[in-house]
């Protein structure tokens, strides 16, 4: 004869579910065959096992339950802002371009970036200064942000003047003047530590969602606009 006990999901979330668990699965201890099953974790429990062997099954398959559960909801929120990347790889080599925004005629930093979010459906403001008010305020340090990021750069007393994307694996994808393209660059090389050491903000904005801010550029502020597009970067040059 075989038994199953079945325990919710919520099993992994609560001391007295969990205990309520254990009692179960101890009470169908001496069957001939018993398993247990917490969420997506199901395991056998040992024939003929003691009740302490019993008990570390159970609550070796609730922490089981408890990790699966963990890494379902951080691959939801990594699939995405990560959901751009795709798109961002798509304008690979556009020719940069100050004030561009389109992959037409090339891109400048912020360009690019709202371009990117545009086709998922959320409209940034027009530079990387405006841009950096959008969306989710992170910690401005490199072990906080996950792919789909965006990052934003100033020099050292100055504005943010520079926006990219973060790319995972200490990378970012952006529009650079100094590297003449939409290009990745690596933050361990020579001219990645320029913009590593530049890092001064970071937000997470939801792709394929309701706009988030609306375009902060309003009609008498449109003659001003030259005067307020990102400058072009003065990393070094890529090797």
């Amino acid at each position: 004869m075989q038994w199953q006990c079945v325990v919710s999901r919520a099993a992994a979330h609560g001391p007295p579910v969990a205990a309520m668990a254990l009692f179960a699965v101890v009470s169908c201890a001496s069957a001939a065959r018993a398993q247990v099953r917490v969420g997506a974790v199901t395991i056998d429990l040992p024939e003929g096992g003691t009740s302490t062997a019993t008990a570390r099954s159970v609550l070796t398959a609730i922490g089981a339950a408890e990790r699966v559960a963990r890494e379902r909801r951080g691959g939801t929120a990594r699939s995405g802002a990560a959901r751009v990347l795709p798109t961002a790889e798509r304008y690979l080599g556009v020719r940069y371009r100050w004030g561009g925004t389109s992959p037409k005629t090339g891109f400048d930093c912020s360009g690019f970036v709202r371009y990117v979010f545009a086709k998922h459906g959320t409209r940034l403001p027009r530079t990387s200064r405006q841009q950096a008010s959008s969306g989710q305020r992170l910690r401005p340090v490199w072990s906080a942000l996950r792919p789909g990021d965006l990052v934003m750069f100033a020099e050292p007393g100055k504005r943010i003047s520079h926006v990219a994307i973060y790319a995972g694996r200490r990378r970012i994808i952006h529009a650079t003047s100094s590297g003449r393209k939409v290009r990745y660059d690596a933050l361990d090389t020579k001219r990645g530590k320029w913009f590593a050491q530049r890092l001064v903000a970071a937000r997470r904005v939801s792709p394929n969602g309701a706009a988030l801010v609306g375009d902060l550029l309003s009609p008498h502020s449109l003659g001003a606009l030259a005067l307020e597009l990102d400058p072009p970067d003065r990393a070094p040059l890529p090797n």
